[in-house]
């Protein structure tokens, strides 16, 4: 699964390299990225959606291009969508931001927050995007519709401005949500990352407005408050992965305690459920924190590894 994330974000970097030459993306580059993903997100949803989480964001372009795909796709799933369908999905979630080509360097990789000009510079890459996709016949037209409208909202809000939709796309939906959710987890130089319940805060604070109220419950219930492959801190002062989110309570998911609270590690780590009410030693403690593992020196994906997709 690792593999198969580290090849799609290599993959989505040569395809923006093409495409920023060329003019246009190459259909069958951008499918063989989203074939690569959809099988792995059938194979290991949970591990997938966790390295979408566990990224540096070392190349923020090309790992968001895929965290929007797994994670459009992952909703997807969870709907009952697959074969052909997902795929579509999935290219529709790849190319979001294509139009971005066209977008000036400077604007695009600047480090600090975009001016006002700026920033109308930037709004004009949902057209583009709509616009080299549509032409290119041999890609579903699907991912034109989610280039165009991914950033545009049920409340009549977002851009490009002066469109009127008395509906979005589902795919359109699912994209924006993913969009939104990954960029405010990611880190960049004006903006700190944003911890996963704050963003999940912000994401309900428009549930039923910009977003579908019912999409952003089934999110919410399929990441949690702590995403699946979370490195988190417990209030007993021991570190856990979270393995399994609990979709009554999402705060309170399935983790494996890996180390005590002096940070040695389990050499039988086992497995709590937060959600319970009371256990053989009293209730379970709560999670304190996320974590970075990078900090730790903690690989969270191999205590997956044995977990069920």
């Amino acid at each position: 699964v690792r593999a198969a994330y580290q090849d799609a974000v290599a993959g989505a970097e040569r395809l923006w390299e093409q495409s920023h030459a060329d003019g246009s993306p190459d259909p069958v580059a951008a499918q063989a990225v989203v074939e690569g993903l959809a099988s792995a997100v059938g194979q290991n949803r949970r591990a997938m959606m966790a390295l979408t989480a566990m990224n540096r964001y070392d190349n923020y372009t090309f790992t968001h291009m895929v965290n929007v795909s797994v994670l459009t796709m992952a909703q997807a799933r969870s709907l009952g969508i697959d074969g052909t369908p997902l795929r579509h999905f999935g290219l529709a979630g790849l190319m979001h931001d294509i139009g971005k080509i066209r977008t000036p360097s400077d604007i695009l990789t600047k480090p600090d927050k975009l001016t006002e000009g700026e920033f109308a510079v930037m709004m004009k890459h949902p057209v583009d995007g709509a616009e080299m996709l549509r032409r290119r016949l041999e890609l579903p037209p699907l991912a034109a519709a989610v280039a165009f409208e991914h950033h545009l909202r049920l409340d009549g809000t977002g851009y490009p401005g002066g469109v009127a939709r008395p509906s979005l796309n589902l795919a359109t939906q699912m994209c924006g949500i993913a969009d939104v959710f990954d960029a405010m987890r990611s880190q960049r130089n004006y903006q700190r990352a944003f911890p996963t319940d704050r963003i999940q805060a912000v994401l309900q604070q428009n549930d039923g407005s910009r977003f579908d109220r019912r999409l952003v419950r089934r999110f919410s219930q399929l990441l949690g408050i702590y995403p699946t492959g979370n490195l988190v801190r417990l209030a007993d002062g021991s570190l856990a992965v979270v393995l399994r989110i609990h979709a009554p309570d999402p705060a309170r998911p399935m983790v494996r305690v890996i180390a005590s609270p002096d940070g040695a590690l389990l050499a039988a780590p086992r497995d709590v459920p937060l959600w319970v009410d009371d256990g053989p030693d009293g209730p379970p403690p709560r999670i304190v924190t996320p974590l970075d593992p990078a900090d730790s020196g903690i690989d969270p994906l191999r205590y997956l590894d044995d977990a069920a997709a």
